[in-house]
């Protein structure tokens, strides 16, 4: 595809400067991680303590002393994942649009800033997500023909244009894809999202709550996400990071979830999520917790604490202005992001979480240090942008999260 002259409207004409930006391409994530993880190679290992010597009792005067112990340790390994992106321009718009002069963007500004903006974006999602590249589940109506709807159960991660592929709950699967047109702004009576999809989504098996990826064909993204706040803070068994939780299961963070049933958010839960990360970290009350949710979770949290003085205005050194709650158990700073899951709330302790950057956000440069490689078989121009990186998380009982808590989302954007 790309952009050419035919498709650019915003060079043709003399257009007033500037151009207005309904999507919403905040990005928060980038600000959250404190941590200092750096690495090079192809992997992060690092070593995480499982076991006491266990070589301690009490004794008599003339007793036994017990036998030697030792500390138990196992390796915690985390991959680089990699996020890519194209833009295409043609020969005529490069030329016509390389000043503002009579155009409302230059073309410049609008392709190559406006990837990066849009991978920026796509990290803002991932960062409460669990690595896995799925966006959402179908919902109660899950076929379509040319230009009909389907529904989903989020709709923050279904971009206009893009495709995407329906994976049965076996994850293997595929019944699919499709290739969004729109979103309606208002929910079902069920919650759910109506998307308008471009061609016809046939009934090949699919049922609801089947899962809906980012990408078709080659370019599925599942299972090549960076590893998200959901996956990172956890209590689920099996490997994680390249240790077995089955066997540590110490190595987990503590989750209140509700078995699948939504229930309201109440102090008691946020109480308890905040002792148990005590209890089982020991960390200094003096630290302070970041407690990130949607904006509709948010709204319940304020309401826990809206007849109280106790949330005042703090500042933060590294460029976050957030309210802030003093708590036996330290200091905890509510925040809401646009793309975090609704009916989840994460406990982070910032230090603990780190974005591990390989290769920061970049354009893939030519010989000769362009951007812009030439298509030979076309009047074209392509330019490629990678980032190398992954999201680390060393003690993970230093982060809490809960599950399960009762929304109320009001529009699908």
């Amino acid at each position: 595809m790309g952009v050419s002259l035919a498709d650019f409207g915003a060079s043709f004409n003399h257009y007033l400067p500037g151009v207005i930006k309904t999507l919403n391409s905040t990005s928060m994530a980038r600000q959250i991680p404190l941590g200092k993880v750096k690495w090079e190679g192809e992997k992060i290992i690092k070593k995480v303590h499982v076991g006491r010597n266990v070589g301690i009792t009490n004794t008599v005067d003339g007793g036994p002393i017990p036998s030697a112990g030792r500390q138990g340790y196992v390796d915690m390994e985390a991959y680089r994942k990699f996020i890519v992106g194209a833009v295409r321009v043609s020969e005529g718009i490069l030329k016509n649009a390389s000043t503002t002069k009579h155009a409302a963007i230059t073309v410049v500004k609008s392709e190559l800033e406006g990837l990066l903006e849009g991978i920026k974006k796509w990290e803002e999602f991932q960062f409460t997500r669990d690595g896995t590249g799925i966006v959402g589940t179908l919902g109660a109506t899950v076929s379509a023909v040319a230009g009909g709807t389907i529904t989903v159960s989020d709709g923050h991660g279904l971009w206009d244009g893009q495709d995407y592929t329906v994976l049965d709950t076996d994850l293997v699967t595929v019944h699919g894809t499709f290739t969004v047109t729109k979103l309606n702004r208002a929910l079902t009576a069920a919650g759910e999202v109506t998307v308008t999809v471009t061609g016809a989504l046939p009934a090949v098996g699919q049922a609801t709550g089947d899962h809906i990826v980012w990408g078709s064909g080659l370019k599925n993204a599942y299972g090549n996400g960076i590893t998200g706040l959901d996956k990172l803070i956890d209590d689920a068994t099996g490997t994680f990071q390249g240790t077995n939780i089955t066997s540590y299961p110490r190595h987990t963070s503590p989750v209140l979830d509700h078995s699948g049933v939504d229930r309201p958010l109440i102090a008691k839960l946020y109480r308890q999520i905040l002792a148990m990360i005590k209890q089982e970290s020991g960390a200094d009350a003096s630290r302070e917790i970041v407690a990130l949710s949607s904006v509709w979770d948010s709204i319940n949290h304020e309401e826990l604490f809206e007849n109280m003085q106790r949330i005042t205005p703090d500042e933060d050194t590294v460029g976050l202005d957030l309210p802030t709650f003093q708590t036996s158990f330290g200091k905890v700073k509510p925040m809401a992001a646009a793309d975090t899951q609704p009916g989840k709330m994460f406990f982070v302790d910032r230090n603990e979480v780190s974005w591990a950057m390989q290769s920061e956000l970049d354009w893939r440069r030519s010989d000769g240090g362009g951007i812009f490689e030439r298509d030979n078989n076309s009047l074209g121009y392509v330019a490629n942008a990678v980032e190398i990186c992954e999201m680390f998380i060393e003690q993970r009982n230093r982060c809490g999260k809960i599950e399960d808590l009762k929304v109320d989302v009001k529009t699908a954007y």
